[in-house]
């Protein structure tokens, strides 16, 4: 009598329910997909170590492969040899859910008919299991002709067996494996040797990444695995446990370099389940989700990511450390020979070239009475002799931070050399730098020692806030020797005195993120007690506090305001009060913008802060405080000067220069004279003409090419729409809109664009200049419609989709900036048509829009909107501003990829 039993059998991923008689289970392998075996052990292993779950996938690989084996090796004949080696990743048994499996079928001279039946059943369950498989085919002499390529050499080191005969895998091992040629691996490792330094000892390359990918990155997996490969073909290292053997290395640290490598692997498994897919960039899209599956919070809580990424953060500066005591170790090999001691000040050190190292013999930093001084005039000796420091060296100073308590940042002695670096015009930021990698500056300012590792869950933020500053403080490095590309950056820095100023406010214009709330504010307490802690003067206290309660001021106001309002230059300049302030701020915001992420500091950028530092010096009469005063021509003066510029330099005739100044004067709104060249006022002059007397004409279309960006001026006839024509042509060619102002005459509108390209420079093809004129003109024409172009982009959008959660949109309203205009701050999610949806509200509630400036992050779009009622006045009916603001907070965003337009 059979006994049924539902089972459940997995075949390329679908699933069928059938009975099977209980007494034949035991005659029929039990077949479950890989897919569903990996499932099952990943809901079950959230909380176990990487590498013993990337174990416990592999060995699910394995158990397939060597069942499909068996199952086909029949067709072998008597005196056929076959062994399956798993290579690589797979070889080191580190499976993530989603790794390519690579695998070398090695044989004895097996005929290819029979081998291809074996190696096509095998790698087609693969394929049909939804994994992606790397072969090759090959006897032990076929095995050396490809040693030429270093990744197949380094597969090669990972070689383990996984089925057939083993016998011949050992002569793989004595015959291939103990016989790889010397000169060939000596090679191999110089380049492995050489990239490792590049990136490692490369002091001006950023440790921490927020989006860091966990392979290739700086301190990934592939740094570890260079180390590991270059020591195992002569040590025959079986792990990476192996590497504690090195002389090189002390107790504990191999220990660190396996629960960083555990974790990566760890935190790369998750990223494979939550994506579904292969992926090794830890992208904010993910970071939430991965922090969750890992167990450190919910999702929604922002707290959660920012342990997760800690954890992460600790377990790289590990890496890098372990990583560069094993360079300095190769180093100090070679060149022992060559090294010489010195001293410095009572100090002794060992130095080979310009790479310093702790004395051979003696001690470093054990003298408790004198440790405080001690490490800090190593660091001015290394400032002073422009150095090079080892790893050795660093792990040294790591070591005697852990013995400075706080009477360390109390000591005069101590604050006296520190401000002895600072005032130094030489290798500041390289210093600092160092000295924060050690625990040093975090000792001396826990102020700033507070954001080590911290990261910024944002897209604008390419590293953490350490990071971050570090950054900028290398850019100062840049400026000390003359070389920042940006002349006119480097003329006011160079005008400044007292640099040590900008740069303690450098170390502490962030260090208000670590608490909620206006970190700016926060930054500028900070400052006042680092002050009397380091004897500053007032006024010197002062300097540096408003630098870090400011630093985010120029930017804003070049990015969200008109910067071309006398008012609003002058408000500024009573903000600032002196010349010197002004020229540190400006400093401080270029290379802080600079030093957020690569490309952010974009042209644009630097054109319009420029144009705010240039606009403002004529109204502070000097570097003293409070020394400023209102300046600028009075409107008479300026229709005058419009007057002698037509005749004397474009050569008009007065009644002609009348009529221009007529229409100048005329324009509203009248900040048209102050904003629009006298050039650019003759042009349109022009333009308007040309419109009364070809009416059907109704659009004149004009650019200029600037290197930081284009100008596109249009002036129209009856077309109260143009804004809506123009923000829904510009976005659907790729093209980023900067700032728009609108002026009007009657029937007639003037309206000046600035855009960039998706870069943020002006290098934009004539050709997309035209395509934008000619869909003006279409939709003017009535043969195209905006709806068909408004949400579309003719290219490919670069930019990943910010998670909601990370950009909270608000609508904000000032009616104190200016007597007859309502300013609008919109933040929102930045897609392609916000813009325009924006403006169609805007419209649809019968207001006017006088100025536009469009702000672009790396995750969200913040635009001002400069209103007025259709009446011309300011927006103070608050009904009308609910109502406003909720439509804009409404939007629903989201963008396609347009096929080519055809305009006739």
């Amino acid at each position: 009598m059979y006994v049924l039993i539902e089972i459940r059998i997995f075949h390329s991923g679908k699933q069928n329910n059938k009975t099977i008689p209980l007494e034949l289970i035991h005659h029929m392998p039990l077949q479950l997909d890989i897919t569903y075996s990996f499932q099952r052990l990943l809901e079950k292993s959230k909380n176990v170590d990487g590498r013993l779950v990337s174990r416990q996938l592999t060995h699910i690989v394995d158990s397939f492969i060597l069942s499909k084996f068996e199952s086909s090796k029949i067709g072998l004949k008597s005196g056929d040899e076959l062994s399956i080696i798993a290579m690589g990743g797979y070889g080191r048994m580190e499976m993530a859910p989603h790794s390519d499996i690579d695998l070398l079928y090695l044989h004895n001279g097996i005929k290819e008919e029979r081998l291809e039946t074996i190696i096509s059943k095998i790698n087609t369950y693969l394929y049909d299991s939804g994994k992606e498989v790397g072969h090759s085919c090959r006897t032990i002499k076929e095995c050396f002709r490809y040693l030429d390529d270093m990744s197949t050499y380094h597969a090669f080191l990972d070689a383990r067996f996984l089925a057939g005969s083993k016998s011949l895998f050992e002569k793989f091992k004595t015959n291939f494996l103990e016989k790889l040629p010397i000169k060939l691996t000596k090679r191999y490792n110089e380049i492995k040797e050489e990239i490792l330094t590049s990136r490692f000892l490369n002091e001006e390359r950023p440790i921490l990444l927020s989006e860091p990918n966990l392979k290739t990155d700086l301190c990934g997996l592939r740094d570890i695995q260079y180390m590991f490969w270059m020591e195992k073909p002569f040590r025959n290292l079986p792990s990476l446990s192996g590497l504690s053997i090195l002389p090189a290395f002390q107790r504990g640290e191999i220990q660190l370099l396996q629960e960083a490598y555990d974790f990566i692997l760890r935190v790369r498994i998750a990223m494979h389940t939550i994506t579904s897919r292969k992926t090794d960039r830890l992208d904010l899209n993910l970071q939430q989700e991965v922090a969750e599956y890992l167990g450190y919070g919910k999702k929604e809580e922002l707290s959660s990511v920012e342990k997760f990424m800690h954890v992460l953060y600790r377990h790289q500066k590990n890496i890098y450390f372990i990583i560069r005591t094993y360079l300095d170790s190769i180093l100090e090999k070679r060149r022992s020979s060559k090294g010489e001691s010195f001293s410095y000040e009572d100090l002794n050190f060992f130095k080979i070239g310009d790479t310093v190292f702790p004395p051979t013999i003696g001690t470093l930093f054990t003298n408790p009475h004198t440790v405080y001084r001690d490490v800090m005039r190593s660091f001015r000796m290394i400032q002073e002799k422009n150095l090079q420091v080892s790893g050795t060296l660093l792990n040294e100073f790591r070591f005697a931070s852990n013995f400075l308590d706080d009477d360390f940042k109390y000591s005069f002695e101590v604050n006296e050399e520190f401000l002895k670096i600072l005032r130094t015009p030489s290798q500041r930021g390289r210093i600092l730098k160092l000295m924060h990698e050690s625990g040093v500056l975090g000792a001396i300012l826990p102020e700033f020692g507070a954001c080590t590792n911290f990261p910024l869950f944002s897209y604008h933020h390419e590293y953490t806030v350490d990071e971050h500053t570090l950054l900028i403080l290398h850019e100062l490095d840049l400026l000390d020797r003359g070389e920042f590309q940006d002349e006119e950056v480097q003329k006011a820095y160079n005008e400044c005195s007292k640099i040590e100023l900008l740069a303690l406010a450098i170390l502490l214009h962030d260090a208000g993120k670590v608490k909620e709330g206006d970190h700016s504010e926060y930054g500028a307490e900070l400052v006042v007690s680092l002050g009397d802690r380091l004897g500053l003067d007032e006024e010197d206290t002062d300097l540096c506090r408003f630098l870090v309660e400011k630093h985010t001021l120029m930017s804003e106001l070049s990015s969200k305001r008109d910067i071309g309002d006398p008012k609003l230059i002058l408000d500024f300049a009573r903000i600032v009060g002196s010349r010197e302030r002004l020229r540190k701020l400006y400093i401080l915001t270029v290379i802080d913008t600079k030093s957020v992420g690569t490309g952010v500091l974009t042209n644009w950028k630097s054109a319009i802060l420029n144009t705010l530092y240039q606009n403002t010096i004529p109204y502070l009469a000097g570097d003293s405080k409070d020394n400023f005063e209102q300046t600028g021509p009075t409107r008479e003066i300026q229709l005058e000067n419009l007057k002698n510029y037509l005749i004397d330099k474009e050569n008009l005739n007065k009644e002609i220069s009348k009529s221009i100044v007529e229409f100048a004067d005329q324009v509203i709104p009248p900040s048209y004279l102050n904003t629009v060249s006298n050039r650019k006022i003759l042009r349109n002059f022009k333009s308007i003409g040309i419109l009364a007397q070809n009416p059907v004409l109704r659009t004149i279309f004009e650019t200029e090419q600037d290197p930081a960006f284009v100008t596109i001026d249009v002036v129209t006839s009856n077309q109260p729409e143009i804004l809506l024509d123009l923000s829904c042509t510009i976005s659907s060619e790729g093209l980023s809109l900067l700032g728009m102002k609108s002026y009007t005459l009657g029937e007639y509108w003037i309206t000046t664009v600035q855009l960039t390209d998706s870069t943020g420079g002006g290098n934009i093809p004539q050709s997309k200049l035209d395509r934008v004129e000619n869909k003006l003109k279409s939709i003017s024409s009535g043969n195209l419609k905006r709806e068909s172009i408004a949400f579309q982009r003719t290219d490919w959008n670069p930019r990943k989709p910010a998670p909601e959660s990370i950009v909270n949109r608000s609508v904000q309203f000032y009616n104190e900036d200016l007597p007859d205009v309502t300013i609008m701050e919109v933040r929102m999610p930045d897609v392609v048509g916000l813009v325009y949806r924006i403006l169609q509200i805007i419209l649809y509630l019968d207001l006017k829009v006088c100025y536009l400036r469009v702000s672009t992050s790396a995750d969200y779009a913040y635009d001002s909107f400069y209103l007025q009622t259709s009446n011309g006045c300011k927006l103070e009916d608050q009904n009308l501003l609910l109502k406003l603001k909720e439509k804009i907070l409404t939007i629903q965003l989201g963008e396609q990829i347009l096929e080519e337009v055809s305009v006739i």
